[in-house]
């Protein structure tokens, strides 16, 4: 299934990358957002850095949802992998729920759109469970668009204290 969320922002490509990578807006985006980001490992080759972290939501899943996975909580690692010449970040989940069954990745790209931005961030999401897959793939999907949603709301307002505009 795939996944696709815009967000619009007004700051430069560049103050938007600058305010993703700040350590005082990630501590934000945690507490606003309901997940907590713990880094697990980090390497630079060349100009490719690899950030693989720990993502546990606040939020418990919709039940028929948590009954299907297992889980109560979707916690998955994820492994980001930033191009700084070409300026993308390529995703990937390492699922801890339905191993070898459930794959998902993508893209984070930002963009000059009028007089600021626009993330899009693009992917796909597989469940290989017979019957169910589609139904836990549109409830993982629902999930992720709503915590770029939230994560959105706190980048705004980051920018906004900051003083960062376009």
């Amino acid at each position: 299934m795939k996944i696709a969320v815009r967000h619009r922002f007004d700051c430069t490509v560049d103050q938007f990358w600058e305010m993703y990578w700040d350590p005082t807006f990630e501590a934000q985006m945690q507490k606003e957002a309901g997940i907590s980001r713990e880094i697990l490992d980090e390497k630079r080759e060349g100009h490719i850095v690899t950030r693989r972290v720990r993502i546990t939501p606040d939020r418990e899943l919709p039940g028929a949802v948590a009954a299907l996975l297992g889980s109560k909580k979707l916690i998955y690692e994820q492994e980001n992998r930033w191009d700084e010449e070409k300026r993308v970040l390529h995703w990937k989940v390492i699922p801890n729920v339905l191993p070898g069954k459930l794959q998902a990745g993508g893209t984070v790209t930002v963009r000059p759109a009028g007089t600021g931005c626009e993330q899009v961030v693009e992917g796909n999401i597989d469940v290989k469970v017979m019957l169910i897959g589609g139904r836990i793939e549109q409830g993982v999907v629902d999930e992720v668009t709503k915590s770029y949603d939230r994560t959105a709301a706190s980048c705004r307002r980051w920018l906004e204290e900051k003083g960062v505009s376009s």
